[in-house]
Parts: C-alpha cells; structure tokens; sequence
C-alpha cells in the first residue's frame, strides 16, 4: 500500500484503557521486525508530536491542523458491491465488508533533540458474500470464510535539523492473510517498509516537503516518491495533503471540531492459501496474493469529547481501481472488477493536549 495517510504518531497510554493487552502481544512481533532504520511517512501524527520551543530547532505541525492519534479503534462498514473475475460470466455480490483496526504509538525518547517511538497495530477484516458465482468459485469461497488479518511492528524517528528543516524515518513490518494464529513470522504473509522524508517548516501556516517509501513483499518490490503539504490559509481553512495518496481541505468550526473533506487512495493486500478444485484430491492449497485498491471521496467530522478523548465519524464513496488476485502457484493474474460502492467509518482515538509533551 501506499501508507501515507495523514497522521502518525503521538502520546502515551496508560494501562487503565482496555486494548493495552495488543501492545503486550505486539512486542513478540517486534522482536523479529525491528532493524536499524525506524521511519515516518503520515503527517497527521508526526505534525502534532510537539518538540519543546526553541529558538534553533525546527517544530514540526502547524497552526490548527487536525489531531494526532495515539491510540486509535477503528470500525469500518462497506456494503452490497459487486466483484467479477475476467474468467466469470456473472458478477458475485458481497452482502458486506467490515474491517476492524486498534493502533498505538509509544514514545521511547522524547528529548529536545530527538524523538523516537514503537508502533503497533492489530487489524483484521471479514467479507460476506450473499452470492458466489459459480458457486464453487474457489478465490471468493476463500473470501467469504476467512479471518483476514493485519499485524504491524513499527518504529519512528523525528530529527530537527535547525529552526527551518527536519528529517523523519520509518521501518516497519506488516503481516497480512489468512493465517489462524494471532501472529505470524511466515514470509509469504509478510510486508516491509522503510521511508525516509525532509520537512521543511516554511512559517507556523506552511510546511512541505518529500521523501522515498520502498516495500517489499512475496508479489513484488516498491519504490515510489512521495510529497506532503500542510498549509493554514486563516483561522477557519487549511490544507492537508500527502502527495499521492492523500488530499484534504480542512475546516475549523472551533477548537473542539473540524472537518475533513477530500480523496483518499485506499488498498488492501493479503496473502491467501486457496482450496482450489483442480488440487483438493492431492490436498494442495494454492497461495494466492489480492490487492483490492480505490479512490475513497470521504467527509470526516472530528470531534473532541473531554480531555484526550476524541471521535471520528466518516461517510464516503469507493471508486473502485486496479482490483485483482494473483495464483502465485500457478502465475495467473485476475482482474476482479468492484463495483463502487458506499463506505462509512467510525473512530475513537485519544490526542493529549500538547503542554503533555513538553
């Protein structure tokens, strides 16, 4: 995927909040995924990790941009659309397709000249199809029962250079399918990335600048450029983009709401152990890579319940791109033809004050 979507990073938990047991078994999985280059490519988060005033170094962020999120849950709905592969006559309807996401950043350093912090998530989603043509059609009968899953170890590194510029890095490794267990160390389930980006804090209304992502995984390897804007034209409207994935015009109703109105580029990929007829007597599974990928137009409402605690609510549309499953067993490539289709989020995230990160 092209990950860049506006935030990353932020804040501290405390144990009195329910979900603390996926950061106890996200630790296994960063044994094995942490390396030496930790990265950081979403702005939302990282504009709002505050670095403590100083008149030679750089702070990241600007004035009334929407909040970071430390913690975060997620529930998304995306309802009756259809899917048909290039070698099916009819289309195969999907009742629904409902993912669920919890994601937590935790500061390990947190000094004037330098931030650095672990990252964790846990997401997983389901498909339900109401018919499946032909009825036997292996790949959707796959879609329709499997649990797919989404574990992801991070690590992040935030250097201001001097008052103007600044750096940031990523390392990150994700595991996406249908394996059973709560994690997995298997390769072929396995995503990593790195990115590196130059921010450049033009006023406390303006920062910009680009960077490189690279991601690797079983279908193939990525290298791409990417660029980020943040600008606040006055005390109402701003502009938040992460080119190309991501671009949204901001409106601030007061200090405890705001709007988000814009595009998306929204992708999901997993690997698949697929019963296929031809391969069942010889009790072979055939190891399938789908990408479902789309332009989602959104609107989010944000909203500031008390303290930390914040709510997001979204409702958008999906049009639907380079969709396709790949048999990596057999090298075939399925175009899977989505239809669009409408989509609706809700958030609850928690965002400290900034005086917390002093």
């Amino acid at each position: 995927m092209l990950f860049c979507h506006s935030s990353i990073l932020i804040t501290y938990l405390k144990e009195k909040y329910p979900t603390i047991h996926y950061m106890k078994k996200g630790l296994f999985t960063l044994l094995y995924t942490f390396v030496a280059f930790p990265f950081l490519f979403s702005q939302g988060e990282m504009n709002n990790l505050a670095l403590e005033a100083n008149p030679f170094l750089c702070k990241p962020g600007v004035t009334n941009k929407s909040p970071g999120k430390g913690l975060s849950i997620d529930y998304t709905y995306n309802p009756e659309f259809k899917m048909r592969p290039t070698n099916v006559e009819s289309a195969s309807e999907v009742q629904a397709n409902q993912r669920f996401s919890s994601k937590i950043k935790l500061p390990l350093i947190n000094s004037q000249r330098v931030k650095f912090l672990l990252g964790f998530k846990y997401a997983f989603e389901r498909y339900h199809f109401e018919d499946i043509n032909p009825e036997n059609y292996a790949l959707f009968q796959r879609l329709n029962e499997a649990k797919l899953k989404d574990t992801e170890s991070a690590a992040y590194l935030i250097v201001p250079i001097n008052h103007k510029y600044y750096t940031s890095f990523r390392l990150s490794a994700s595991f996406r399918g249908d394996y059973g267990s709560f994690l997995t160390t298997r390769s072929d389930y396995a995503t990593y990335r790195a990115a590196g980006m130059f921010g450049i804090k033009k006023s406390d209304d303006l920062e910009y600048g680009v960077g490189v992502y690279f991601a690797k995984n079983i279908q193939q390897t990525s290298i791409y450029p990417f660029g980020f804007l943040n600008w606040t034209f006055n005390d109402r409207w701003g502009l938040e983009a992460a080119i190309p994935v991501s671009i949204k015009m901001r409106r601030n109703l007061n200090e405890n709401n705001l709007l988000l109105f814009g595009v998306d580029y929204s992708s999901q990929n997993y690997t698949l152990h697929v019963n296929d007829a031809i391969h069942i007597a010889q009790q072979e599974k055939q190891l399938f890579h789908y990408r479902r990928a789309s332009m989602e137009i959104s609107t989010s409402w944000m909203n500031k319940m008390k303290g930390w605690v914040w709510m997001q609510y979204k409702v958008g549309y999906y049009v639907n791109l380079n969709s396709e499953a790949r048999n990596l067993t057999d090298d075939l490539t399925y175009d899977l033809r989505p239809t669009g289709s409408i989509v609706g989020t809700v958030s609850f995230f928690l965002s400290p004050p900034k005086k917390y990160l002093k």
